[in-house]
Order: structure tokens, then sequence, then C-alpha cells
């Protein structure tokens, strides 16, 4: 583990013990539902994520998953729950693997993801979901969770500007994106597989309505909108909240998979990596709803 590693360990190690005035856990991801206060905001982008995880999902035969890097357990536990298999969870952090523990009850282990103690092929599915673009040696990481899977990887990721990149590089921010990555950035494993499916998310035609959908407060000193537009949107909170719910969300999640295939620039991807090509359906053998994603949650949880 190189010192860059160290330092992000550390940082995560703080940041999943945060809590919020009430004492409950401040969430990584949105377990405690939409526009719930006491999750990390930007959940339309989180919830698009998710749920194209579970369409991917719903093509693949599989028995057991393990999620690396899955944070407090929230997509192992989802997984777990929607597909009725066995999952397990890991994550660099030790305070992030309690959570798993204690929120959802799944077992989790604290791991460095170019040492994963699994044996060869442990797991049919090994999900990799927004964790790739923190870690410095991308190849040797990704070939781990080829090593560990039986049937396939699936991996997502952001499309960043290389500027945004270079800018984390060189102040050396802990748990930064570090890579900038694009459809090819994984054809060195093509020979480790049998094919691979890649699909383009968060279209960017989307981030305004999503950030009015959402309708959480913006910070001007956090945002690259003028000061007036965001106390515009500001004050429009309330009537935004009122007038959009949980349906707005699916419907923004229907129109980015429509938006999949358009040549404009997109915020991420998504990576099927066919390591056994029987396991793969054409046809969907599970259908996963975008109202049951939203809908997957769990009750505010205090930490003692």
């Amino acid at each position: 583990m190189n010192n860059y590693t160290k330092t992000t360990k550390i940082w995560l190690e703080e940041r999943f013990k945060e809590t919020t005035e009430s004492n409950v856990y401040f969430a990584h991801q949105p377990i405690y539902g939409f526009r719930d206060p006491n999750s990390e905001k930007y959940v339309l982008n989180r919830y698009i994520v998710t749920y194209q995880i579970m369409k991917a999902l719903s093509h693949i035969k599989f028995d057991s998953l393990l999620d690396v890097g899955g944070a407090e357990g929230y997509k192992a536990a989802m997984i777990k729950f929607f597909f009725g298999v066995r999952v397990r969870n890991c994550d660099i952090s030790s305070e992030a693997c309690k959570r798993a523990k204690e929120i959802f009850k799944i077992e989790s282990d604290t791991i460095d993801i170019l040492k994963l103690p699994y044996k060869d092929n442990e797991f049919d599915v090994v999900l990799c979901s927004e964790t790739l673009e923190h870690i410095p040696d991308l190849e040797a990481a990704t070939k781990e969770l080829i090593r560990v899977c039986k049937k396939a990887v699936i991996i997502t990721v952001p499309n960043e500007p290389k500027e945004v990149i270079d800018y984390n590089v060189k102040n050396n921010i802990p748990h930064a994106h570090i890579h900038s990555l694009n459809k090819n950035s994984f054809d060195f494993i093509n020979d480790k597989i049998d094919f691979k499916l890649v699909k383009n998310i968060l279209h960017p035609l989307l981030n305004l309505p999503s950030a009015i959908i959402e309708a959480s407060k913006k910070d001007s000193y956090s945002s690259s909108y003028s000061k007036k537009l965001i106390k515009f949107y500001n004050f429009f909170i309330p009537l935004f909240r009122f007038i959009f719910n949980e349906k707005a969300v699916c419907t923004i999640i229907k129109i980015d998979n429509l938006l999949s295939n358009k040549k404009l620039r997109h915020g991420g991807f998504i990576f099927i990596l066919i390591k056994q090509s029987d396991c793969y359906s054409e046809k969907e053998l599970k259908n996963v709803s975008c109202d049951s994603v939203i809908n997957f949650k769990v009750p505010h949880y205090k930490l003692i």
C-alpha cells in the first residue's frame, strides 16, 4: 500500500464515522431514501448508477457476488434483496465495513484491492462501482477483480475532463479521482474475458433537471453557477420539492437510459466484463424497476 493509498484510507476511516447533529450516521449512499438529509447529496446520479447495475445483473445467471469498494453495503444489500444471492462486501475502510455489518447485516472485509483475500473464481460476479478511479494502479486492481470472479465483473466509473484529474493528482487530494477514463480504459484485460459490454450513463443534459428534482440547498462557493443563480435556485427549493417526487426521479433514470447511445460526452460508463459467456442472457432474467431501487431504504442508524 503506497503513501497515497494510506492517506486515503485514513481519510475514509474518518468519513465513515461521520454523524449528523442528531447522531445519525451520515451515509455515503442514499440508504435512508430520497432527499433524506442524513445522506450525501447528488442522489439522482447515485440512483442512476445503482439502477444500471441492477439492470446489468438482470442479464446474468449468478448465485454469489462480491462488492469491492462497497462502502456501507448499500448495493450489496440491495442485490441480496432483489436477486436472493449470497453477497459479501469489502472496502479499504474498516469503519465502512462496520457500517455494512451494523446497518445491513452484510459480511464485510477490510481489504487492499491489489491483494484481495479471496480464492480464484470464488464469486460468480464481482461488482466494483465508483472505485477504480481512486486507485493508483488501475491495471493491477482490475486484474484482481477478474481473478476472484468466475462469471462476470461489473464496473462503473466516472468520465471526467483531464484537467480535473490533473488538478487532483497535482494537489495530492485524498480519495480524489486520479484517472481520466474512457470506453477503452479496460482493453488491457480483453485477453482474460470472453467479451465486454460498455454503456454510457449520466448524460450531461440531465444535470440541471436532476438538480431541480433533488432540490437540496446549494452553496455558491462549491458551485460553478453564479451567486445570483444559486440564490434563485435556493429560493425555489420548497416549490421544487412540492412539484417533484420519486416519480420524477424514475423519469430521469429512464431518460438517461434512453440517452445512453447518444454521442455527447457522458458523466460515466458501466462496463460488463463477461468471463464465462454462457452466464449472460440477451433477455432480462429478472425485472428490477427504478421504483424498487428508489424505495430500497433503511431507518436512520445512530452511531453509539
